[in-house]
């Protein structure tokens, strides 16, 4: 309550007078205001920084309890992970001495046949041992009897030699004499050939003169005849040619015309082709001509509409801020628009102008397709044209070839007719002029004939002596290889016995040998898979053993992190409780700062109260 309300409507001279009165009341208490108010800023101020300072102090809190649980929630799983770890291994460690106890058993099998398999080689070493000496003895006795057979062979092919050679010499004897027969006959019959020999020259030596006169009328009917040819023949040719000119500009056009009419008919399908393309695109043009868009322009003075209502809009109070606001949202709305509006505008005018190119292209394309039909056209036209004319003068060349031909024919002949007399009658001279010469030629040494088989006769009685006279001394060299034959045989033998001795020997070493060999594959057979499960089970040791070192070392390295994750944990719940007690005491010192801010504000409400009322207690 101020004093007007207390005292009731005074004059206003009289509040005048006593606000003079107080002014020294006031100068004071605006004095005390200035002094609280400074008071006021400094509680401010510090109730601000000690403000900070606690919020600083409830993030560092925080982050201190996220730091906890994200610690305690690794610790719970690391020791989770420990016991998941330490099962393991046990487990594993029951699994390796399992596979030992395997590996021990099959140590005890695999041992004494390791020593059943010594025995059996070292027996068999010594059986190959004898087979060795045995072989070695086989051998020795085989290169006596191969040796002893080559003297046997030696023997007996000198024998044979000797029997060969008496043979000979008494087949020679044989022959010999046969041989002096034949030339005395051939001696006869070589006087009888030069007698009739002299008689055939003088009879073809009268014959040759007509012979030779024939030849020679013969020889020039056969040139006349062969001018005759060569006319005809080339009036053939001529024909021929004429036959193969026109035969092959028909079969050129006759070829050329269903390739052409099948062009034009392709052509004229991608004509048709082409035009249905091109009224495709036409429509394609008239569809994207037809397509509506947001009108641009409208759109735009919407938006000046807008911006001028923007514009329009004074004061600076809840609701103007508000209607500004939302005109401020259409007109980026409108601005949206129009973008929208002009790009749709400048796709639609792009994909036009890309469609009349394309239109453009495809009506270049339909014109060249249409000049190439028209080429295509033309050309089959004028191909037909020339066809009749050319089949015409086909047939009159045919007729030529047939007249050529036969008229060739005759005078083939003809000349056939005059080689053929030609041939028989220079075949008539030559064979007389042969026959002649071969008289001539022969006669001299048939008279030679004749002096050798003379000849022949005297030498061949010698050589029947010297064969006769040598034959006892062969005789004689027979009977020594005989005698030699017989020795070496002997030998021979012998020889054979031992071999065969051996021989049997040397397989009852073999069967040993095989006893053995198969004794050894037995204990192999037996020991082969054994060995391969103990390396089986070596592997899988040595595995298991690396597999638990590793994991032991991973136990090792869980301490190790439980350890440290502990140490942090309590580092974190010490430095929580710090932050805890810093917090308390810095709510401490905000209250009482507060409670002294209140003060001072009390106390100038206080000093505004009484400075209003003139310097006048309430």
């Amino acid at each position: 309550m101020n004093q007007k309300a207390h005292r009731g409507d005074v004059q206003p001279n009289l509040v005048k007078a006593a606000a003079r009165q107080n002014a020294a009341q006031i100068a004071t208490l605006v004095a005390e205001r200035t002094a609280l108010v400074t008071t006021q800023n400094s509680l401010t101020a510090q109730i601000t920084a000690a403000e900070k300072e606690m919020a600083a102090l409830d993030a560092e809190h925080a982050t201190l309890v996220g730091q906890i649980d994200t610690v305690t929630m690794s610790l719970t799983k690391l020791e989770s992970d420990k016991v998941t770890l330490t099962n393991a291994i046990a487990a594993a460690n029951t699994e390796l001495a399992i596979l030992q106890g395997q590996r021990t058993s099959l140590v005890d099998q695999i041992t004494p046949l390791q020593a059943q398999m010594t025995a059996a080689q070292s027996e068999l070493a010594g059986l190959e041992t004898q087979r060795d000496d045995a072989v070695s003895s086989l051998a020795t006795t085989e290169a006596d009897l191969a040796a002893a057979k080559v003297r046997f062979g030696e023997a007996t092919a000198a024998a044979t030699t000797a029997q060969n050679a008496v043979n000979a010499q008494v087949a020679a004897i044989g022959v010999a004499t046969t041989e002096l027969a034949g030339l005395v006959a051939e001696g006869d019959a070589a006087q009888a050939l030069v007698d009739a020999a002299k008689k055939s020259l003088a009879d073809a030596r009268l014959a040759l003169p007509g012979l030779e006169t024939a030849a020679k009328t013969a020889d020039a009917d056969a040139a006349a005849a062969t001018a005759a040819v060569v006319k005809a023949e080339e009036n053939l040719r001529l024909a021929e040619q004429s036959v193969t000119t026109f035969t092959q500009q028909i079969g050129t056009i006759e070829g050329r015309l269903p390739v052409l009419k099948t062009e034009i008919a392709g052509l004229q399908g991608d004509i048709t082709t082409k035009n249905a393309e091109i009224a495709a695109k036409q429509q394609e043009i008239a569809a994207a001509t037809a397509t509506p868009v947001a009108d641009a322009a409208a759109l735009r003075t919407q938006l000046g509409t807008l911006q001028a209502q923007l514009a329009a809009v004074n004061g600076n109070g809840t609701g103007p801020e508000r209607r500004r606001e939302e005109l401020r949202a259409q007109i980026t709305a409108m601005n949206a628009q129009i973008a929208a509006a002009e790009q749709q505008a400048a796709t639609k005018t792009a994909l036009i102008t890309a469609l009349n190119g394309d239109l453009t292209k495809l009506q270049g394309q339909l014109a060249t397709l249409n000049s190439q039909l028209s080429a295509k056209q033309q050309e089959s036209s004028n191909l037909q044209q020339q066809l009749p004319g050319l089949q015409t003068s086909l047939a009159a060349a045919n007729a030529q070839v047939i007249s050529a031909s036969e008229a060739l024919a005759d005078a083939q002949a003809a000349e056939t007719t005059a080689d053929t007399a030609l041939t028989d009658a220079n075949a008539a001279v030559t064979a007389k002029k042969a026959e002649i010469a071969a008289l001539e030629a022969s006669l001299p040494g048939l008279t030679d004939g004749l002096e050798a088989a003379k000849a022949a006769i005297s030498e061949k009685q010698g050589e029947l002596k010297t064969l006769e006279d040598a034959l006892p001394g062969l005789q004689a060299t027979l009977t020594a290889a005989n005698t030699a034959v017989t020795a070496e045989s002997a030998e021979v033998t012998r020889l054979d016995g031992e071999v065969t001795r051996l021989v049997a020997t040397l397989g009852a070493l073999n069967t040993s040998i095989t006893a053995a060999e198969a004794t050894i594959l037995a204990l192999q057979t037996q020991l082969t898979p054994l060995q391969a499960s103990l390396n089986t089970l070596n592997k899988q040791i040595t595995e298991k053993e690396a597999l638990l070192t590793t994991a032991k070392a991973d136990l090792s390295a869980f301490d190790a992190k439980i350890v440290s994750e502990s140490a942090t944990l309590r580092t974190l719940e010490s430095a929580k409780k710090v932050n805890r007690d810093a917090v308390a005491a810095q709510k401490a010192v905000v209250a009482g700062l507060q409670t002294q801010y209140a003060a001072v504000l009390d106390r100038i409400a206080a000093i505004d109260g009484t400075i209003a009322l003139g310097g006048c207690l309430a």
